[in-house]
């Protein structure tokens, strides 16, 4: 599985199990639930430094849903993308990064919403040389819930710098 499709399945995920557990939840306030998922990741990314790196890791994902009397479902997550990668030409290590949390999604049922966020991934060669040899990529991701509940999630690349 690449990133970008670890991404939207992790996006996806979350969004199904909100609204899963909205539909379940009765119109009074409840426990909290919460959610853990591990997905694995295999991908390629041109570098700064000039060269194709293989990165293989993981990306966790912890949220947490809690329902409230007013009839809305508040929901939280974080995600951690970890990954490490060997230069394809010069055998160079390179570690892959992120970090994002959503600190209160609110779903209202049978209500539509699209949620647009970005947020970056850092691509480290270690061992630089300080020339502006990190990469980061920059992600937008656009999850949009129709009013009968299906999840289209997409994610993409939006750019990508040098540092």
């Amino acid at each position: 599985m690449t990133l970008t499709q670890s991404l939207v399945r992790g996006s996806r995920s979350l969004l199904l199990l909100a609204l899963t557990l909205f539909s379940l939840a009765p119109t009074t306030a409840s426990a909290a639930t919460e959610y853990n998922e591990t997905i694995q990741f295999s991908d390629d990314f041109d570098s700064c430094s000039g060269e194709r790196v293989l990165v293989s890791g993981t990306q966790h994902i912890v949220g947490r849903s809690i329902p409230d009397a007013a009839g809305k479902l508040h929901f939280g997550f974080t995600r951690n993308t970890k990954g490490t990668g060997i230069g394809q030409i010069s055998g160079d290590k390179y570690l892959l990064t992120d970090a994002f949390t959503r600190a209160s999604l609110e779903l209202v049922s049978g209500a539509g919403t699209t949620l647009i966020e970005q947020y970056d991934s850092r691509l480290i060669h270690q061992g630089e040389d300080g020339s502006k040899d990190d990469t980061i990529v920059h992600f937008v991701s656009k999850i949009t819930v129709t009013a009968d509940g299906n999840v289209i999630p997409v994610v993409q690349v939006g750019g990508v710098e040098c540092r």
